[in-house]
């Protein structure tokens, strides 16, 4: 509850500026003490107490919010830099919820709800060289807490030591700094950690101690990734989606460019997929979708790229050509693909396509131009009765389908006679 809170503030030197009537109670501050430091509140006394550094990154202009002990008793704290009008941070606005008596427990029960932020800070001494770190950090290095000369930077990941050292080199002389990263630990976990460092200095600007904390994000980064994933992923298929495979064909599009070879998109969309669904209902339909982006999907390279824009269109990005004939026989391998009927639910579904194939840079000469183009040719495939290919190209078109046509003839009144050939696959 609110009014059980615990709140003060600070200014830029963490000097308690107001507190409560019940925090100065807590804290067994007399009515008449001034000159109030925030160390005095929480009897943090040392450079590498949680309270006292979290404060700091406060001031930096974090937002923090975590359980530390204090006075017996485990509190959660909520700290925020403290704004003037003008959007400048001239002190920190803290707030505490008691959570339990810590009186009587074990000092291991302690250190452990210490821990309970996944926080843990050092302090390397500049005159003397001596690493101190807290219960915390030593339970996300896995190494013993009194490890007088321990070497930080020793825990980095491998295949991240050149991302830190640019991060170290990049804050070279400044008094803070930030950097995500993974380490290795003692006993062989990979972890992801938020790492600051702040500089302190005596009273003649000499620096004479660096403070940093470890902050196990392993849990935040696990979570990003999976938002990400379902950002860029079809939810029913699992393929990726309209904004990954832009991402994608923008990428093979740059790559064209350097290695003067070509890509396609092909633009497929499945033909009486509604009259299924009408007639089976969703989930059977959802189950036929399902079973053609597994079918797209072994019927292409590794570098190609299979994605769902939605409903039962699928797009086929086919990289490194070296011709538009290649991709056009790229198409061919897929429609034949699906000759062979899908099982749902035991039972045999004969399914086809129609494809609308454009190439970069035959086609079009940007990514929206290309997948606009073989959208275009896929839907006059489905015009001419469906179940065929499309090829797009500024100088011909050649339109490929599973059975024999007739040949069309295309008219214009201010242009000579043009004609689309449907030939049999």
């Amino acid at each position: 509850m609110l009014d059980q809170a615990l709140v003060w503030n600070t200014d830029t030197n963490l000097q308690v500026t107001s507190l409560t009537a019940r925090l100065r109670g807590f804290a067994g501050i007399g009515e008449h003490a001034d000159s109030i430091h925030v160390s005095d509140l929480w009897g943090s006394f040392t450079p590498t107490d949680v309270t006292l550094v979290a404060h700091q990154w406060a001031l930096d202009g974090e937002t923090l919010t975590f359980e530390a002990s204090a006075h017996d008793t485990l509190l959660r704290f909520e700290l925020a830099p403290l704004v003037n009008a003008r959007g400048e941070i001239v002190g920190v606005a803290g707030r505490a919820v008691e959570l339990h008596a810590l009186t009587g427990m074990d000092p291991r029960a302690i250190s452990a709800a210490e821990r309970t932020i996944g926080m843990g800070t050092w302090y390397e001494d500049l005159r003397t060289g001596v690493v101190t770190i807290s219960e915390g950090l030593a339970g996300i290095l896995g190494t013993p807490r009194h490890t007088l000369h321990l070497d930080i930077r020793a825990f980095d990941h491998p295949d991240d030591r050149a991302q830190v050292a640019a991060t170290l080199a990049e804050h070279d002389g400044e008094d803070a700094y930030s950097s995500d990263h993974r380490i290795l630990c003692a006993d062989g976990r990979i972890r992801s950690v938020r790492e600051r460092l702040r500089t302190v200095y005596d009273e003649r600007g000499m620096a004479i101690a660096r403070v940093g904390t470890m902050l196990d994000i392993s849990d935040l980064k696990e979570r990003e990734a999976q938002l990400t994933e379902l950002a860029l992923c079809d939810a029913l298929t699992r393929l990726p989606n309209r904004p990954a495979f832009e991402e994608r064909l923008e990428s093979a599009i740059a790559r064209c460019g350097r290695n003067e070879r070509r890509c396609a998109v092909l633009f497929l969309d499945l033909d009486g997929f509604k009259a299924l669904n009408d007639r089976h209902g969703h989930a059977y339909g959802d189950r036929v979708l399902i079973a053609v982006a597994d079918r797209l999907s072994r019927h292409v390279r590794a570098s190609d790229t299979v994605a769902r824009f939605g409903g039962d269109e699928f797009v086929v990005l086919i990289d490194e050509l070296y011709t538009d004939d290649a991709a056009v026989d790229a198409a061919r391998k897929i429609l034949r693909s699906l000759d062979e009927p899908f099982m749902i639910d035991g039972v045999p579904l004969s399914v086809r396509a129609s494809i609308g194939v454009a190439t970069y840079p035959g086609s079009g000469s940007t990514a929206r131009d290309v997948v606009a183009l073989a959208d275009r040719e896929m839907y006059e495939v489905k015009r001419n009765g469906g179940c065929g290919i499309k090829l797009a190209s500024p100088r011909k078109e050649t339109v490929v389908a599973s059975s024999e046509k007739s040949v069309c003839q295309a008219h214009s009144s201010k242009a000579p006679r043009r004609f689309v050939t449907l030939e049999s696959v």
